[in-house]
């Protein structure tokens, strides 16, 4: 059983871990800027999408759930809910005369991953006597969405991959047994990123790569379809891209995000998203 002590510690160590408190990081675009659409300009419900768009957090709210698994492990769950708006800048048809709409929605998503803690002594000093031993990728979006995110694969230019197809298997792909197990890149190099998205829409969704710092300019990069594919009822888009690493070095989360189509171009419809982020360091 857990002392009050070692749940204060393993508490600490979650609050103060740079990596579990990063994920959040580039989900804020601090305000609406360029889609990186190439369609032009587009009226609101039409098809495409808006001209600019951000996701602006207002406000993060923590908790974490400690699941003693057996006597020697524990399990963290950390769950942040996120609330903010999203700032939609498209034309509008009024009088035959094009103009510019502002609109803001509000939006709530919850952000989950774990982390696993090994017993590694029986002392009076919790420090002592816990270690963190793996952290799980991290997922999340709204709690309704008509789109969901299947695969994402991101390739080095030296050939390392990592192939991630469930959030939700019980692997620990990072920090195995102690070790950083990170994809590694060099400053301002190249990677492949390809995302797989199961929808109930036959339209192309807005799936967007967030490079994992604050900052304007290299945060956000779109993903243009690339292939279109039918199973039964619902539709498998894949979107690729080839992104520039960022030049800091440090650990960062590359998140995937994919928005429906109607939260960016239909005025009334909610805002609805699924995203996955995996770290990665640059050296």
């Amino acid at each position: 059983m857990l002392t009050s002590k070692d749940r204060k510690y393993l508490e600490m160590l979650i609050a103060n871990d740079a990596l579990i408190d990063s994920d959040i990081i580039p989900l804020d675009d601090g305000d609406a800027y360029s889609s990186d659409y190439c369609g032009g300009s587009t009226k609101i419900n039409d098809r495409g999408y808006p001209l600019r768009w951000g996701r602006i957090i207002h406000r993060v709210k923590k908790s974490v759930g400690l699941e003693e698994v057996s006597a020697d492990c524990v399990v963290a769950t950390v769950t942040r809910t996120i609330d903010g708006i999203m700032k939609i800048s498209a034309p509008y048809q009024l009088s035959t005369r094009m103009r510019h709409s502002l609109i803001s929605k509000p939006f709530s998503e919850n952000s989950i991953r774990k982390a696993r803690f090994m017993r590694i002594g029986e002392t009076g000093d919790p420090s002592r006597n816990w270690k963190l031993n793996g952290v799980s990728i991290v997922h999340g979006g709204t709690e309704t969405a008509n789109v969901s995110i299947s695969e994402f694969m991101l390739r080095t230019q030296s050939g390392e991959t990592i192939s991630l197809k469930s959030p939700d298997e019980p692997t620990w792909p990072f920090r195995i047994n102690g070790h950083g197990h990170f994809t590694t890149v060099g400053a301002e190099t190249d990677l492949d990123v390809s995302v797989k998205v199961q929808t109930s829409e036959v339209e192309a969704n807005m799936v967007v790569l967030r490079s994992g710092f604050r900052g304007k300019w290299g945060q956000r990069t779109l993903l243009p379809l690339k292939i279109e594919n039918r199973l039964g009822d619902k539709y498998i888009h894949t979107y690729e891209n080839t992104v520039r690493a960022q030049p800091r070095p440090g650990v960062y989360h590359a998140v995937v995000e994919a928005i429906s189509r109607e939260s960016l171009c239909d005025m009334e419809a909610p805002v609805s998203t699924r995203f996955w982020g995996i770290p990665y360091t640059v050296q």
